[in-house]
Formats: structure tokens, sequence, C-alpha cells
């Protein structure tokens, strides 16, 4: 499978990088910035959200009803997403409207309005979307587990904000966060479908023609991650908990061992939690294992739902499967069984415009180049059994184990080598 990937850089410092899907009719356009809500400094915690909300609530020549209409007019989607990292904002749209979808893209990044009663509006907006989040106890947790984890650092700060800092913003701090984070050397333009390089190089060159600065400097504090328990008791039908060990970064040499890792432990349906947890044992609906992955650090976690009389039978179920993983070792053929479940999802991911236009922002951001669908599968072939192992040993530490729950429990409830930590 050819794939035809090129790279530019504009003259003020942004970043273009494209991939050539001749076979598809559509073209994903992402614009990201890497500024996220790590990057805010104190007293600002939520901004780059808000940022990405108001940036489609008016132009200089555009209204906001006037962007959404112009994006339903030629049957295309438009969005945008805040990480703890970056932020993106995309288009999709058929392949003869590229034009449309880079002018749009464009004059919501060079001259948003902030106009303040919009902000106004927005703002409520936002305090809807905490709310959601705060009625939403498998989304809640993730973020009482970070600013557990990640205590003292921006990491641990929801991507949302707090009520109290969104009401707060004025429009001048708004413009001035703008100012200082959303600059060309910051920006990643990444293109996915039926285009040409060189016409994705002249519609960006002449839209961001003359937008030059320079962003703040940022201090660059390194976190650390805080073991220990944490129990936040609230009366609900269920205890949600997070477990989480030492992760790696996203550039770690060591990624795809990872991955497969976690695959093995509930990555997957197949995966040693959810057959033994749900399947066998039936403690739970829900339970997974995850990677959080960041410049300088990162996560492995499990996350899972039961009731309060189950929970101290799930976590000792969770414990034993890790002791078991680091007493007995990996077996083969669930090494096998995890390769092909990650080139199966890799390869599927390859229909999709989007996907391929988030792949080649991040390899940009990650590493500042790009892995072909070749490499990357035999990156995950040649990862060899004693490497996970080594990452078994190395990061499965209980003595550096996080927890957080959140719901009906106390301490009383935690199997006895836990009771006492944290």
């Amino acid at each position: 499978m050819t794939e035809e990937y090129r790279k530019s850089l504009l003259p003020n410092g942004i970043r273009i990088v494209t991939e050539r899907m001749p076979h598809v009719r559509s073209v994903a356009v992402g614009v990201w910035v890497e500024t996220g809500s790590r990057h805010e400094p104190e007293g600002r915690a939520g901004m780059s959200h808000l940022i990405e909300h108001l940036v489609f609530k008016g132009t200089a020549t555009r209204s906001a009803e006037t962007i959404a209409r112009t994006m339903d007019s030629v049957g295309g989607q438009m969005d945008a997403f805040t990480t703890k990292e970056h932020t993106c904002f995309y288009v999709q749209v058929l392949d003869e409207h590229l034009p449309l979808a880079v002018d749009l893209l464009t004059d919501i990044l060079l001259h948003p309005l902030f106009d303040a009663e919009e902000l106004e509006r927005e703002k409520s907006v936002v305090l809807q979307e905490i709310k959601m989040v705060e009625d939403t106890p498998d989304d809640l947790i993730h973020d009482l587990f970070a600013a557990h984890v990640w205590e003292g650092h921006p990491l641990g700060r929801p991507i949302l904000g707090t009520r109290e800092g969104v009401i707060g913003y004025g429009r001048d701090t708004i413009r001035t966060h703008f100012a200082e984070h959303y600059a060309p050397p910051k920006i990643i333009i990444a293109v996915a479908g039926n285009v040409t390089y060189d016409r994705v190089l002249e519609l960006f060159g002449a839209g961001f023609e003359g937008f030059c600065r320079q962003p703040v400097e940022r201090p660059n504090t390194v976190p650390v991650m805080k073991g220990g328990v944490n129990i936040v008791h609230k009366e609900l039908e269920q205890v949600h908990v997070v477990m989480g060990f030492p992760g790696l970064s996203h550039s770690a040499p060591e990624r795809y061992a990872l991955f497969l890792l976690n695959d093995i432990i509930g990555g997957s349906m197949s995966s040693r939690l959810f057959q033994e947890v749900r399947e066998r044992q039936g403690l739970v609906y829900s339970i997974h294992s995850g990677v959080q992955a960041f410049r300088d650090t990162g996560m492995l976690y499990i996350y899972a739902a039961t009731d309060a009389p189950n929970f101290s039978k799930v976590l000792k179920s969770i414990l034993k499967e890790i002791r078991d993983l680091k007493k007995l070792g990996v077996r083969e053929d669930e090494l096998r069984r995890a390769k092909d479940h990650l080139k199966g999802s890799l390869m599927l991911s390859l229909e999709s415009t989007s996907s391929r236009m988030n792949r080649l922002a991040k390899h940009e951001m990650h590493f500042g180049s790009f892995l072909t669908m070749d490499a990357m599968l035999a990156a995950i072939d040649t990862v060899r059994h004693e490497e996970v192992q080594v990452l078994v040993s190395e990061l499965l530490d209980e003595d550096r184990l996080a927890l957080t729950t959140y719901g009906p429990l106390d301490r009383r409830n935690l199997p006895r080598e836990l009771s006492r930590a944290g």
C-alpha cells in the first residue's frame, strides 16, 4: 500500500504534513496547535478549551451562524478538541471543497472576534459541559485520578478548568493568552485525503501569509507521579476506580512493547482483565486498561466500575492478574494475539481520512517525522517477548501504584494490603 507523505515549512514556521489518498473523495484538514491545559499558567486553567469554543463564535467577516451554515451547505463536518498538550481544529469535506475548508480554518485562527456577548454565552456552554462531566462518574474519575497523581503540576488540572475560573475570564486575558500561545512555530497543519501536496501548500501559504509572531517562553516542569490511595466518597450506585502505574513518554523506544502489554492486561476483549473479571466472575460491566502518554512522562492505568459489596473482589482480582504477570510472565500465545489485534486495529484505521490526518499530526508532534504503516507494523512484529517482560518488571510496581475511587466506599472496603497505603 503506497503512502504519499510530504512535509514542508511555511516561511513563518508553520509545519505542513500531507498524505495523499487518491482512492477517496474526501479530505480531512486539521490545524493543530501545540498548546493545551498543561501549558496554562496559574490562574488560566481551562483557557485553551474556552478558546477552542470561542474561535467558532465569529470572525471579522463571519458570524457563528455563518460559520456553521458554510460547513452544512457542503455537507462537511467541523469540530475541535483540546487535550493536555495540544488543541486541534479540523474540517472534513469533499475534495472539491478544500479551498473552503482552508479559508474557514485560517479565518477562525487569524481573525477571531472574541466578542464580549459571545464570550458570556460560551462561558455558560462550558459551565454546562463541566456539570455534565460532574454528572458522569466514569468521566469524572479520570479528572480525580489526574488531580491525585499529578498533584501540584498543570497535568493534574481538568482540561475544562473550574467553574470559578471560567466565569472570571475576561476578553483581554483571552486575547493575551491567544496571542502568546497560538503562534506559527507551535502550529502543524495535517491534511489527508484526495489532495495534492502542492495544492495544500498553495492554499495554506496564501491563507497564513503575513501571520508572524513568536510564542511566549513556557516553564518546563517535569511532572512526578504520586502514588497512594485517594478515596472520594459519593452516594452512587457503583464505585468507579482507576489504578495507575508509571508509563512511558510519547517517543519512548519501548512504546510498542507497552502498547502490547496494555492489550494483554485490559486493552481488548480477549485481555486478562476482561476475561477474568467480567466474563468468568461477572463482577463488572466495564473494565479496561489504557496508556496515557505525554512529552516527558506517561501512565498505564486500569479502570473498572462495580457495586460496593463486590469492590474488594474486583480489586483483588486485578492485583492477582498483575502479580501473575510478574510471577509467571506473558505467554507467547497472548503476545501473538495482542500483536494481531494491534496490527488489525491499525490497518482498519487506514480507511479513514480523519484517523490518517490525526496520525500525520501526532507523528510530527512527537517525532518530527512520519512512520509509514509498514514501519509501524514491523515495529509491532519485532517486539520481543523479553522486552514486554522487562516492562512488566519495571512498570507494574505495587510500591508506586496510585489508586483513586469515586463512589459509596470507605477504607474498610479496601483489601488489607492497600488499606494502609496513601
